[in-house]
Formats: structure tokens, sequence, C-alpha cells
């Protein structure tokens, strides 16, 4: 496909040059968002904006609804904002990014930090149930592992609770995801502590059960997995347990730990010099994500996230000691 050129000429025009040529020598075509940045590239020529630094109040009349525009063209032109308000933002020039979406507005992320993720863990850790049901017993042994699945390796709630044992390489610390959000399959890469746990964990699954289970994590009902409305409960549970809960204002969930996961790699890449744009496009893959600019979505919601960029990656050593259970 051949790529199309605009005239950028406003001045912000440089920047979506180099965004868009970055873009596009990583292999994504950009057409389409080309052109968004375009438009938004002579709306910051004709509203007379002679610097780079996108505010809320500049914005703010280019992401309402123009007249007998579509939705899909609002958040075209959305997006368009977000993408080089990210790239600024990447580049030292801190930029408003909208969360808008046409029809709701995303909520702000509670990202745990390291005394939350400490006191959670050591809630899941501990925990046994107060039943004479074996099943319980037994996929009490299995929370431990799913919560370090999502805030380890980022995966999603229901990814995890229908992964199968054969989608598994306990050798190689590999797990294979088929048919996640938008039907993308790809490949996720165990940290070898997390490939050793889930290896002694399948050992007593099995010994427990008398046969080898299709589903890494089973129900109550073995031959069906756990359901994701449970671990939800279960979440809630274990947060609840935790000092912090009584006086956190905002209730965070099992995706809060995938969004964990996200701020923790971009923070260890940045302050380690690495180009956050290139890597941008791995962390997007191995997210399951269409677009690398959704994987900033994690990040760029997260409170004080420039604060956060100035410390070191500390959370993950904390987060995966050795389970002792029963």
């Amino acid at each position: 496909m051949e790529y199309r050129d605009y005239p950028y000429q406003s001045v912000l025009g440089p920047y979506i040059r180099d965004y868009i040529a970055e873009k596009q020598a990583l292999g994504f075509i950009y057409n389409g968002k080309a052109y968004q940045m375009y438009r938004f590239d002579q709306y910051w020529l004709s509203e007379g904006f002679d610097d780079v630094f996108i505010t809320r109040e500049k914005v703010s009349k280019w992401i309402c609804a123009f007249p007998n525009e579509s939705k899909s063209s609002q958040e075209g032109r959305i997006n368009a904002v977000k993408s080089i308000a990210i790239y600024l933002s990447l580049h030292g020039k801190p930029c408003y990014i909208p969360i808008e979406t046409v029809g709701s507005d995303h909520p702000v992320i509670h990202l745990m930090d390291r005394s939350e993720l400490h006191q959670f863990f050591m809630a899941v850790d501990s925990y046994a149930p107060h039943t004479i049901n074996q099943a319980d017993y037994r996929m009490a042994d299995e929370y431990p592992i799913m919560f370090r699945l999502y805030y380890c390796c980022g995966m999603r709630n229901d990814e995890v609770c229908s992964l199968k044992t054969a989608d598994v390489d306990f050798k190689e610390g590999i797990v294979s995801i088929r048919g996640g959000k938008n039907q993308k399959d790809r490949l996720i890469y165990l940290p070898e502590d997390l490939r050793v746990l889930i290896s002694a964990y399948y050992a007593t699954l099995k010994a427990h059960l008398g046969f080898d289970p299709v589903w890494l994590f089973p129900g109550r009902i073995p031959s069906k997995h756990i359901p994701k409305t449970s671990i939800d409960r279960k979440f809630r549970e274990f947060w609840n347990k935790t000092e912090s809960s009584s006086h956190c204002d905002r209730t965070p969930t099992p995706h809060s730990l995938r969004h964990g996961f996200v701020v923790d790699r971009l923070n260890s890449w940045i302050l380690s010099g690495m180009d956050i744009n290139v890597m941008f496009v791995y962390l997007s893959r191995y997210l399951g994500h269409n677009d690398p600019d959704e994987s900033f979505y994690y990040y760029h919601l997260v409170n004080d996230a420039y604060r956060i960029l100035r410390q070191k990656d500390t959370v993950s050593a904390d987060v995966i000691p050795e389970v002792r259970r029963r």
C-alpha cells in the first residue's frame, strides 16, 4: 500500500511527520491516522497556537462532535490527538492526553502501589477456606498463581481463567493465548520463578485430581474452568482483608494488576534508557492490542505518572516470593 503524504503546516508539523515516519518504519500504514493528524494540524494552525504543548483548553473544541459528524469520525479525531500527545509527552513535552471516548469516558485507574501489592499477595498466599469441601482447598492453590499471571505477565482475567494446560509449555515457560480479545493469538513468556511456581502447582493439581485436567485452573467441577466472576469476587475478598482497603477511595480490580504490569515495564524501560517508541510496539503485541497507542492508555491515566517515571521499578521482587501453603 502507498503511504500518503500530507502537508503539515503548524508548529506541530515536524513532530507529526516524525511520529508518522516512525510508525511506518515499524510496518504500520497509518494513512487514516495521518489524515486525522493533518486535520488536527490545520485546526492548530487556524486557532493560532504557536507552541507544541497540548492542553485541555486548546483541544476542547476539537474533541467535541462536529455538526452532522459520525461517531467514528469523532473517535478518529480524538485518537489522533491522543497519539501525538503521547508522542510529545514521551519526548519531554508533557501534554494533556484526552481520555474521552464517544459515548463514555474511561474510568480513572487505581494503580496498586508497593505496599498495597504486598498486602494483597500476603492475603492471597495465606488464604485457607473455612469449609470441608476439598474443591475449595484445591482452588485455594490456584489463586496465588492466577493473580501472579495478571501482575507479572499482564494477562487479562478471562485469558487466565480459560487457560488450557495444553497451551502451557512448563519446561520453556511459554503460554499460548489463543483467540484472545479481538481474536488475537499471542505468546506470553513466564519469568523463571513464576514458571517454577506454575510447574509445582500443576504437579500438585494432577496428583489431587488423579488425571491431567483440560483447564489449568479448574472450577469446583473439574471439567469446567473457574469462572471470571468467581475471580472478581475473590479479588474483592482478598483486597478487603488488606489494611489499605479501609482508606482507599477507589477499589482496584483484577485488571488493576494488568495495569501494574504495564506501568512497571514502562518505568523499567524508561529508566534504562530504552527507546519507548520501539518498545511500545512490542508491548502492544504482547498485550494483544490493535494499536501501540492503546498500551499507553494504561499508563497515562495513572495518577502522578510523571512522578512514577522517576522512581525505580522495585515492586516485582516482592511479588514472586516462594508461595508457602499447607
